[in-house]
């Protein structure tokens, strides 16, 4: 198994606890697309092969298509996969609001591939030596998450197989942050140093 069939895999896999949570949610987010496609619906070039990796099982949450669910679609509390057809106007809207640093940290190497109610988003970098994942909320600073798309994949399985996402008695997909960054500094253990944060006492 090669890299990129391997990270395939740990999404598939995170995919499938997804689905035993709440049945039907892979269906919600639709069939991968090939990788010629996926090329041609993200302007932003070279695409990391991990996340044509991800689109090539699933193709993304579109509102366009039934909202009429009784459960949460995030694939992490508060945030969706962006769909595929939709991540080149995420860009342009990121593109335009670039002048304002103050606005978004957002940098033009940058794919959006999460999104959030806040107009936050995760994005994974492409530079040839850097393709970490970086969350960019909103008027604020960035944050380095982890060193990859595949440590991103892993990290988010490892929140639900410990609970640290998990559906509350009103079945809205809640999170435990002491625990969910608990698990990302095991994943990545340079995260505080590298957001000029303190670690937790």
């Amino acid at each position: 198994m090669n890299e990129r069939e391997n990270i395939q895999q740990c999404f598939i896999n995170l995919l499938e606890i997804l689905e035993k949570q709440r049945p039907g949610y892979t269906a919600i987010l639709g069939k991968g697309l090939t990788d010629e496609s996926i090329k041609k619906c993200i302007k932003i070039h070279p695409i990391p092969e991990s996340l044509i990796a991800i689109y090539s099982c699933v193709r993304g949450r579109c509102y366009e298509r039934s909202n009429d669910f009784d459960f949460p679609t995030y694939l992490l509390p508060g945030y969706d996969l962006i769909d595929i057809d939709k991540v080149d106007k995420v860009i342009e809207l990121l593109q335009q609001v670039h002048k304002d640093p103050d606005c978004w940290e957002w940098q033009p190497d940058m794919i959006p591939f999460l999104y959030g109610s806040g107009g936050d988003y995760y994005c994974v970098r492409t530079l040839s030596d850097d393709q970490s994942v970086v969350w960019v909320p909103k008027d604020d600073v960035l944050y380095i998450i982890c060193q990859s798309i595949k440590d991103f994949i892993l990290i988010v399985t490892e929140c639900y197989k410990q609970n640290a996402y998990f559906l509350d008695e009103d079945r809205y997909l809640e999170c435990n942050y002491d625990l969910e960054e608990k698990i990302i500094v095991d994943f990545n253990p340079n995260y505080y140093s590298q957001n000029d944060l303190e670690p937790e006492a």
